[in-house]
């Protein structure tokens, strides 16, 4: 079955764009979201990266009752970007602390972050992801959802479909020079939207699946060719009434993850897909697939989930989830290159 076509109604860049962007399909009324700012990172030697923000409250998704969330997303792409024209992915984080001060996390304190607090670069985690794809030909969206999982309550799911597909539109209408990005010009017929794929981990993941789902609808002239979830969390979604068999699915998750039972749910919810996998990563965690999230390389208040939930055992060794005993935990790095793999196979069969 071919892959769903979606239906609802390098750059140092230093513009800063005016912008209103539309409501969904239906509403006479434009959504004011302010201006963009857009930075540059350090990138690779094959790669560059910047930043487009246009604040913490410039959109109210479906499911967060009218609170408002931010638009900022790390675009991760090839230094070159040539003549042609480059698949996208889009990454979505999952849950994790959403502010912070100094090595503290501030917690239940609502969206915007307080004063003296900063947010948590939940969504810059997966940089070398991003990285390695972008190396690969890929332009690479990582979407910060810090308003969602700050604000949400049953309905996480439905706000961060929602969120991805927002910033799809945005890229659409940059594919002919207009819209919010239009001062990225020099992504306009570089993006192939014929060729889009998704990434999520934990309730990104759980994000990414209901984007997925054949009940759901998404911005008009994007096709998506692949969702890829790693240790998905449900959050929301009725298993037992969703469906995913249009669009080519794989599933991944550590077997020292206490998110691997869940991460089989989408299985059934799959059946009748003829394109449809699920991995397991032996010794694998569940906050080692973001490096804000592990200790070395995120903040002070990174965690290892295995230590959290007292699964470490002697030897280096994890008690599994799955029932496979106690395999060697691996490290961080090992579990990076875990993902690299999964995700550049996956995305390379089903986009390029």
């Amino acid at each position: 079955m071919p892959p769903r076509s979606l239906r609802r109604c390098v750059l140092p860049v230093t513009a800063v764009a005016a912008v209103t962007l539309g409501t969904a399909c239906g509403s006479s009324q434009p959504e004011v979201v302010g201006s963009a700012r857009i930075s540059t990172q350090d990138g690779t030697a094959r790669s560059a990266r910047l930043t487009y923000d246009f604040g913490d409250t410039a959109y109210a998704p479906p499911g967060l009752d009218g609170k408002r969330t931010e638009l900022k997303a790390a675009v991760t792409y090839p230094r070159e970007l040539g003549g042609g024209k480059h698949p996208l992915v889009m990454m979505l984080h999952g849950w994790g602390d959403t502010c912070a001060a100094g090595d503290e996390p501030v917690r239940g304190q609502g969206w915007p972050c307080a004063k003296g607090a900063e947010p948590v670069d939940n969504h810059l985690g997966y940089s070398y992801l991003a990285e390695a794809l972008a190396e690969k030909g890929y332009v690479v969206v990582s979407v910060a959802a810090n308003g969602i999982q700050a604000q949400e309550k049953n309905q996480g799911h439905t706000a961060r479909a929602a969120l991805l597909d927002k910033h799809l539109e945005m890229w659409k209408q940059l594919s002919t020079g207009e819209g919010p990005l239009r001062a990225l010009s020099g992504f306009t017929g570089r993006v192939d939207l014929d060729r889009v794929g998704t990434l999520g981990h934990s309730r990104g993941g759980g994000g990414v699946l209901a984007q997925a789902l054949d009940s759901h609808e998404l911005p008009p002239g994007v096709t998506l060719r692949g969702a890829l979830a790693f240790a998905p969390a449900m959050n929301g979604i009725d298993a037992a009434k969703e469906r995913i068999t249009r669009v080519p699915l794989s599933l991944v998750a550590g077997t020292c993850d206490a998110m691997w039972e869940v991460s089989k749910v989408p299985m059934a919810m799959a059946a009748g897909n003829p394109d449809v996998e699920h991995h397991d990563v032996p010794g694998g965690n569940h906050n080692f697939f973001n490096t804000v999230w592990t200790p070395g390389t995120g903040p002070a208040f990174a965690t290892d989930d295995v230590a959290i939930e007292k699964r470490r055992r002697p030897g280096g060794r994890c008690e599994s989830t799955n029932g496979t005993g106690s395999p060697r935990q691996l490290g961080p790095a090992e579990q990076r290159e875990t993902a690299i793999r999964y995700a550049t196979a996956f995305f390379d069969k089903h986009l390029k």
